[in-house]
């Protein structure tokens, strides 16, 4: 590094290590009079208590932004000249600093971060727009407080690396891509979009949807013209699994989101329904074929019959929903269902639907603790359930009946709903084909489609591309190693193939993935103690990634469809498109490495199809 790069490197350094340093003393400022609130709030009575536990709130608030700060106090500094004259430094962060001039990445002027150096403009709450003349831009990541990324931009001069610290992609955590402070400025301006209506954000696997997402999720939380529609507790986020809802749980207070309801869909429902002593299942049945025409029936009964009235004893009411529909052969499965007390997706619409029927809303249990006679006591209150705000992820894999549903419980005048995925990855059946089935009409400014993928390397997506699969490869990506196909006839061969290969990802993540879950129990064994290894099906494998993957297992048997289900074929044709799209899903898992081991070539498997 030169003498000129290095000076610009330790003043910014200098800058970090004095701004921390305020922030630190903030921090403990406000942390002692967080731990002071509860025996102040003793004291007081009424309104004033009231008052004073709102206060409280804004403090702990408060706190978790300043814990972040200290980490990351920044990712953007602009030097300005204001319409004024006067020359200022803005700094950007994910929270405000106000003492330092660091501003919340939501408030007005955190747009001009996107602009070049030069004129720009950006407009305030009332409407009006200020003027400014950017004269540098400085770009950063800074992790616990260390610089990991710095570039600097002059007007009229292309950007320019100062620094960038040689660093692993790995991960040690089973998660998602992670928020990034750096997002296109057509993205910035999606975030940005008026609150009210549907918004779709759809892509492929890796494409950034979830990204996108989650940042309009936390400017409308945070904006000052939109804040006051999203209170705390009333937004919530509809996930796919419990490993993605870990993930989002980590990740939402760092964008400042504290207070949102993070939930998949059946146990949102069993919530709603106060069912207990039962245990929610994706599929029922010995084999596919079983499956399969155990969810048509199911489906068919959904679509061709009027909702059964409620009854609290719920496998009379799903009964007298489906058994017109039910062959002997489905009865003993719903039989067998009923006995280990099992409920499917189906069978959750059908009791929604027949629930909100009878009583024409849903409510919700919810516990909270007050003060009565000076002693904290714990309380239950059922509450309407209504959110101001919607994240359905993954939507394409819901039912349009579950979307309704969902939509029940909207606020009316907002209609704030957000759609995270692709239609176009659909791996479950009967699931949303066009938003007329849901009544939702999305003007074409608010339907965005992001094309390329930022998730895998690029021999992984030449590799999918080579499949026939249409994906848009982004220039610049880094290449990584070849996808390695392997015919092995047995489990035991594919585990000892995975042990040879799994010594330099021990500081990363690794996914072992199976068409068949069953085929996955000598796997789950074998590596149980390995908190870094993850083993899925692939309908359980979509929302996550891992550095290196290991499909396992592959063979045409599991993918082959021959049982007939009805004279026109079209559920057979349905039901291809399906495995196809899974075997997509797989493959888009892997970030940085991927393996396909079994008894036959993936190509061929498709190929049968």
């Amino acid at each position: 590094m030169d003498k000129y790069k290095e000076k610009l490197l330790e003043n910014v350094k200098t800058h970090i290590n004095n701004v921390v340093e305020k922030i630190h003393i903030r921090l403990e400022i406000t942390r002692s009079e967080t731990n002071k609130g509860p025996e102040e709030l003793r004291k007081l009575k009424g309104e004033d208590q009231n008052a004073y536990a709102q206060l409280l709130y804004y403090k702990r608030k408060k706190l978790a932004e300043l814990i972040h700060l200290k980490g990351s106090p920044y990712f953007i500094k602009t030097e300005i000249i204001d319409e004024d004259g006067e020359e200022k430094n803005y700094f950007f962060s994910k929270h405000e600093f106000s003492e330092e001039s660091i501003y919340s990445w939501v408030a007005p002027v955190a747009s001009i971060r996107f602009e070049n150096p030069g004129k720009v403009s950006y407009k305030l709450p009332d409407g009006s727009t200020k003027n400014l003349i950017i004269k540098k831009k400085e770009q950063y990541m800074i992790v616990d407080g260390k610089i990991i990324f710095f570039a600097l931009e002059n007007e009229g001069q292309e950007r320019e690396l100062i620094y960038q610290e040689h660093f692993t992609k790995q991960k040690s955590e089973f998660a998602l891509p992670e928020i990034v402070a750096q997002m296109e400025k057509a993205q910035d301006q999606v975030i940005r979009a008026n609150y009210r209506g549907p918004l779709v954000i759809s892509g492929p696997a890796g494409s950034g949807k979830t990204t996108l997402a989650l940042h309009r999720v936390a400017y409308l939380t945070q904006a000052p013209e939109t804040a006051q529609y999203y209170k705390d507790g009333s937004i919530i986020v509809f996930v796919q699994d419990t490993g993605t809802k870990e993930y989002f749980s980590t990740l939402l207070p760092g964008l400042g989101i504290n207070d949102v309801y993070i939930t998949t869909f059946s146990e949102w429902a069993f919530n709603i329904l106060n069912i207990e002593g039962y245990s929610y299942i994706e599929r029922f049945g010995e084999n596919d074929e079983e499956k399969d025409l155990y969810e048509y029936m199911k489906l068919k009964s959904l679509r061709d019959k009027n909702i059964v009235s409620w009854n609290k004893n719920i496998f009379n009411t799903l009964n007298s929903q489906y058994n017109e529909y039910f062959s002997s052969i489905n009865e003993k499965i719903f039989n067998k269902q009923k006995k280990e007390k099992k409920l499917d997706r189906f069978d959750l619409v059908v009791l929604l639907k027949s629930y909100f029927e009878k009583y024409k809303k849903f409510e919700i249990k919810r516990s909270y603790q007050t003060f009565v006679k000076d002693k904290l006591v714990r309380k239950i209150e059922k509450t309407s359930v209504l959110y101001s705000l919607m994240i359905i992820d993954e939507f394409q894999n819901y039912l349009p009946e579950q979307l309704n549903i969902f939509k029940n419980c909207l606020d009316e005048y907002s209609k704030s709903i957000v759609y995270v995925g692709d239609i176009a990855q659909q791996v479950k059946l009967g699931t949303i084909k066009n938003w007329e089935e849901v009544g939702e009409i999305v003007l074409p400014d608010r339907n965005v489609k992001l094309s390329k993928v930022y998730r895998n390397t690029k021999n992984i997506l030449d590799f999918i591309k080579s499949l026939d699969y249409k994906v848009e490869i982004p220039e610049r990506i880094k290449e990584g190693p070849a996808v390695l196909e392997k015919n092995l006839n047995s489990f035991e061969e594919e585990i000892k193939h995975i042990k040879e290969h799994i010594h330099q990802y021990e500081k990363g993540s690794i996914g072992i993935i199976s068409k068949d879950d069953s085929y996955l129990s000598n796997f789950k064994n074998e590596f149980s103690n390995m908190k870094n290894i993850h083993i899925l099906s692939m309908l359980e494998s979509q929302g996550v990634e891992f550095d290196l993957v290991f499909i396992v297992g592959l063979n045409r048997d599991s993918f082959k469809i021959d049982h007939i289900l009805d004279t026109s074929n079209s559920h057979i044709e349905e039901r291809k498109r399906m495995q196809k799209d899974l075997i997509y899903v797989s493959l888009t898992r892997a970030i940085t490495e991927l393996h396909l081991l079994g008894k036959d070539n993936l190509r061929d498997i498709l190929e049968t199809i």
